[in-house]
């Protein structure tokens, strides 16, 4: 009888030691998951620009329309024409193709189509129209699958030309209706390859990216995040603190909406 006892009172030992570890075990799990995520709702990426120098004599300095081919009215309370890239610490990508991003204030019905030309030097590497949407906002423009691929260390020159009805207001009220930038292809670096290995989530990804100051990789791969989940506060208050920095420069346009690629009409 003693010693069925005291099995009886080995076996409550072992079963309270047993449920003491696993509370050990799962409490620190769950605050480490509320540490994740509370991280992940204060997300802040940092874009680190690739030079210190003064631009290349030619690379346009600011993000606003250059030109005035066209006669686009300006848009009462918004913001004009813009690139959102292809300045001078702007410019770079790893992509054999990229895509590249420009705010357009008119819609479909506002303007006839538009332009976007490609040059190697005064060589046209590719010319396409293309036709807006809808709705105002910023639009991308990718270069196709069939196109040979960006030379590693050439800078590329592209425009974008709006193409709006012929204006009967005052001269006054008119805003340039072309954009003008360039593109750059660099070799993904060891570091950076490692470091994208390693990232665990999107937002890690485009973390790397802009570390190493590859601007376009940086853009593009937030800009279709917030397509995918546009009512996501985290991704919109990253994209807000990402194009206000001082060295990015286009807070006057980080509440516009993303409305995604343009539609391509022809092709030369």
């Amino acid at each position: 009888m003693k010693e069925l006892q005291k099995l009886q009172l080995k076996g409550l030992l072992i079963l309270s030691w047993v449920i003491c570890s696993w509370n050990l075990v799962s409490i620190p799990s769950q605050a480490q998951t509320q540490i994740i995520t509370n991280n992940t709702s204060q997300s802040k990426i940092r874009f680190i620009p690739p030079y210190n120098d003064p631009p290349d004599r030619g690379t346009p300095p600011t993000n606003d329309g250059t030109g005035s081919r066209g006669d686009c009215l300006a848009k009462k309370n918004k913001p004009p024409l813009t690139r959102l890239a292809g300045s001078h610490n702007l410019k770079l990508t790893v992509q054999e193709r990229p895509t590249l991003w420009i705010y357009v204030p008119y819609t479909s019905n506002e303007v006839n189509d538009g332009e976007f030309v490609l040059q190697n030097g005064d060589i046209d590497v590719y010319r396409t129209r293309f036709k807006l949407n809808a709705t105002p906002g910023i639009v991308s423009v990718s270069l196709p699958s069939d196109l040979p691929p960006l030379a590693v260390g050439k800078e590329y020159r592209w425009y974008v030309d709006i193409n709006c009805p012929s204006a009967t207001s005052n001269s006054e009220s008119l805003t340039p209706a072309s954009l003008t930038g360039v593109v750059q292809r660099v070799s993904a670096s060891p570091e950076l390859q490692k470091e994208l290995s390693a990232a665990k989530t999107p937002l890690e990804r485009i973390a790397v990216y802009a570390k190493q100051g590859i601007w376009l990789e940086t853009l593009t791969e937030l800009a279709q995040l917030r397509l995918k989940e546009p009512q996501n506060t985290n991704l919109q208050n990253v994209w807000k603190d990402l194009l206000s920095a001082e060295n990015v420069n286009l807070g006057i346009i980080v509440q516009e909406p993303i409305v995604g690629s343009v539609t391509v009409t022809s092709k030369q």
